[in-house]
């Protein structure tokens, strides 16, 4: 088994070494699930996100969390700047740093975007499987960048009714690549392409959008579209999405009230807010209810928890070391 000497060594792990950590998408979403009742249960420690906006229309996020039941402490530095195309970046970049929770002592940096994609998208599963009707069988996305990619890989693991999978997106050859992405990954569903977002959210039983995030919101998709018994679920905050249909929901669901309360203080979304239902970690402990009936129109939004990041890395810092991958550094 690889190992750096504590206080005087560091693991770091590049992209393409987490990938080769082995974590399946079904085992996240079970981390995923683990993690969200630990949230549930209070059995963590987060503060709430600071955050930077040297540019428009992009953040930087710092995310700390401790898991005590995992031993799983640290930070995530997460960045999002939607113009990086411009430099032939990627729109998404971040950093773990994984700490030892009994010195506080740094022993690992990896990688955050292939975590951070994955455990989005898994967090988005497990919310489905307590949200959507039993009987979802047409999903919409909106959005066929690498986000969208992971939504798509880990819904119908949660969704044993799906049939049809709507996508759009502003580049057309975007939801036609993807298209044939997950075509290939579920040869029995049905992937389509649709024109407009009216074609995508008419009909679905789940909608979700995974655009950029605006700083001034140009929503897409119109409330009288959304039929009743819909879960929506926005990746890009209210980007997307018209304000009233948030206050209008039968159940408003958040991952984190300490999150969502930072984002309102921060100008980030609007002053009224709705009256919010349940973390959505109180769902998945079993205290507080999800979907009680097939008439209910549900939004849930998931800003993004630093205790997900960690969880996730912490399981990426075990097994890199059993399969002796990254470097160790000197500090």
């Amino acid at each position: 088994m690889l190992s750096a000497e504590l206080g005087h060594e560091i693991l770091y792990l590049t992209k393409e070494d987490v990938i080769n950590a082995g974590i399946t998408d079904q085992e996240i979403i079970e981390q995923a699930r683990f993690t969200l009742a630990a949230h549930g249960n209070e059995a963590y420690q987060m503060p709430p996100k600071m955050a930077l906006y040297p540019v428009v229309d992009s953040f930087m996020h710092s995310m700390p969390g401790y898991v005590p039941e995992t031993g799983a402490c640290g930070i995530k530095w997460a960045e999002c700047f939607p113009d990086n195309y411009k430099h032939n970046l990627p729109q998404l970049s971040g950093l773990v740093i994984v700490n030892c929770p009994e010195t506080g002592m740094p022993v690992c940096i990896m990688d955050a975007t292939w975590i951070t994609g994955k455990r989005t998208a898994g967090v988005t599963a497990v919310s489905a499987s307590h949200l959507a009707r039993k009987d979802t069988h047409e999903i919409g996305l909106i959005g066929a960048g690498v986000q969208g990619l992971e939504q798509l890989l880990f819904l119908p693991l949660v969704l044993p009714n799906l049939k049809t999978i709507k996508i759009t997106d502003k580049i057309p050859a975007s939801a036609e690549r993807l298209r044939d992405t997950i075509k290939e990954k579920f040869p029995h569903l049905n992937v389509v392409c649709k024109e407009t977002n009216e074609e995508i959210v008419r009909g679905s039983q789940l909608i979700v959008s995974a655009t950029i995030v605006l700083a001034v919101p140009n929503p897409g998709i119109k409330d009288e579209w959304i039929e009743p018994g819909t879960l929506c679920m926005p990746i890009d905050r209210n980007s997307m999405w018209e304000w009233k249909t948030f206050l209008g929901v039968d159940k408003f669901v958040i991952d984190s009230a300490d999150e969502f309360n930072f984002f309102v203080s921060a100008g980030k979304l609007p002053k009224e807010t709705p009256d919010i239902h349940a973390q959505l970690g109180e769902i998945v402990a079993g205290h507080r209810p999800g979907r009680e009936n097939d008439t209910e129109r549900i939004l849930n939004l998931n800003i993004g928890m630093g205790i997900e990041d960690v969880v996730v890395a912490k399981e990426i810092y075990d097994r890199a070391r059993a399969k002796e991958l990254g470097r160790v550094l000197p500090l």
